[in-house]
């Protein structure tokens, strides 16, 4: 507490106390001419006493009002009148004990005053103390945790403060950090197992109240068990993300092993078929192994075609190298890739009338077809019938691939477009793949800032919808 701050407190309580005292007087003399006697008139000072106490802070006040009270007594109502003499011994003892009971009085006051002080003080402190350690629960991130037990000193001080973590380059300080000038107070940051830094409080030469020492300290310690929390918390994330991303690769390395040695068996067999036994073969049968090694071809071409993608995706370097492309020949293009893993089934194309052309990665675009065809060829069974229709929606230009298969089981519905999702069973061709195809034309299509959607139809089977927007961009 400053001095000046301590003088004009003493000024207010004197000022109290003199009017107290005045009150009490007149009242006295007010009752003494009702005709009241001199033990009423001595409650009226012993009233005004405990007045005193209650107001003002310390029982000093009420002691000298006690004294003061005798002295008024004397002057006023004991004989003579208006001096400072006392004949009557009575008079004497009737002062003596009022006296004593005033100052008894008035000390009890005081003290229970100090105590109902001290008890809401203390409740105030608990309430605080409660609220910063609650609010630090629910606080993240290294810089929001310290900013905010900078703000929590400044309010509840009025002092600048500063941070500083050890190992970290970067100060932390309020914006009256103007004050640096200050002498400070020096608190150390402790975390569990070691010292994790220092604050500093800009109180000057100021000597800091309990309450003020209580909240810095419990600041500092509550900066250090959240920073604590938040470093254990980010290094058990590191950890969870590298595991994870070790499980992908993982399963990435077994998924790509897996499902290249069906097709490269199918190579290995066809192919030694013809090298060996060419001439044995007729002409058919020669026709139906070249067909067969051509259909695996397409097939690891559009597989690693996928695994490179997705790899850009997963860097972040899917670059879009965008073109006026005709939708006819992008269609064309992608059907023209699938006319033999078809096989039997049939593909019904629908454009429209009039030649659209919109800025899009043609060479993306047409990956995206083939993946959703070839999607609806390991759905459906032989002899089914597969649509791929386009049309313009508003200033979208629309996609549409529906099959007549099984459609799309439920527990797969929401996690279709995330990766490495397939079904348990329905494979028709026996090539199950790595459920790369749909992630992948998701990615493609947002990238254009389109959207896609997957759902079944009423009538049975599977349709997935992506549209493109036709200005581009």
């Amino acid at each position: 507490m400053t001095i000046n701050r301590k003088n004009r407190e003493i000024s207010r309580s004197v000022m109290k106390v003199l009017v107290v005292l005045t009150l009490s007087l007149l009242g006295s003399l007010l009752i003494a001419r009702l005709g009241a006697g001199r033990e009423s008139i001595l409650m009226m000072f012993l009233l005004g006493v405990l007045f005193v106490t209650i107001l003002t802070n310390g029982y000093i006040y009420g002691i000298a009002a006690s004294v003061a009270g005798v002295v008024l007594f004397d002057f006023f109502f004991t004989e003579p009148r208006y001096a400072f003499l006392i004949y009557s011994a009575v008079d004497v003892m009737l002062l003596l004990f009022f006296l004593v009971t005033a100052v008894v009085s008035g000390t009890i006051t005081s003290r229970l005053q100090k105590q109902i002080s001290i008890s809401h003080q203390s409740e105030l402190t608990a309430r605080l103390l409660y609220k910063v350690a609650e609010d630090f629960l629910h606080i993240t991130g290294k810089r929001n945790i310290i900013l905010r037990g900078i703000k929590y000193i400044y309010d509840h001080t009025g002092y600048a403060s500063r941070v500083i973590l050890d190992g970290d380059d970067q100060e932390y300080f309020s914006e009256q950090y103007a004050q640096s000038d200050m002498e400070g107070l020096t608190i150390p940051i402790q975390g569990v197992a070691k010292q994790m830094g220092s604050l500093t409080l800009y109180c000057g030469r100021d000597e800091l109240t309990f309450q003020q020492e209580l909240v810095v300290k419990t600041v500092a310690t509550q900066l250090g068990a959240a920073l604590d929390r938040e470093y254990s918390y980010r290094e058990r994330e590191e950890i969870r993300v590298a595991m994870e991303r070790e499980r992908l690769r993982s399963t990435l390395l077994r998924s790509v092993a897996h499902d290249l040695r069906t097709p490269l068996t199918a190579l290995t067999g066809a192919s030694s078929l013809l090298t060996d036994k060419f001439e044995q073969l007729s002409l058919e049968e020669q026709k139906k192994l070249a067909a067969d090694i051509s259909e695996e071809m397409i097939w690891l071409a559009n597989f690693v075609e996928n695994i490179l993608n997705m790899t850009r995706i997963g860097e972040g370097q899917l670059f879009l190298h965008k073109e006026d492309e005709v939708v006819d020949d992008v269609v064309n293009e992608a059907t023209s890739h699938m006319s033999r893993i078809l096989q039997n089934r049939h593909l019904e194309v629908s454009l429209p009338n009039e030649v659209i052309s919109l800025p899009m990665d043609g060479k993306l675009v047409v990956q995206v077809l083939v993946n959703l065809l070839d999607n609806a060829v390991k759905h459906t069974p032989l002899d089914s019938c597969i649509d791929l229709k386009v049309g313009i929606l508003g200033n979208d230009v629309v996609f549409e691939v529906c099959d007549n298969g099984n459609g799309i089981a439920e527990d797969i519905m929401n996690r279709l477009f995330d990766g490495f999702t397939t079904p348990k069973n329905n494979i028709i061709d026996g090539k199950r793949g790595m459920g790369l195809g749909l992630a992948i034309c998701k990615a493609i299509v947002e990238a254009h800032g389109g959207a896609i959607r997957a759902e079944n139809q009423p009538a049975g089977g599977a349709r997935f919808v992506f549209s493109l927007p036709n200005g581009g961009e």
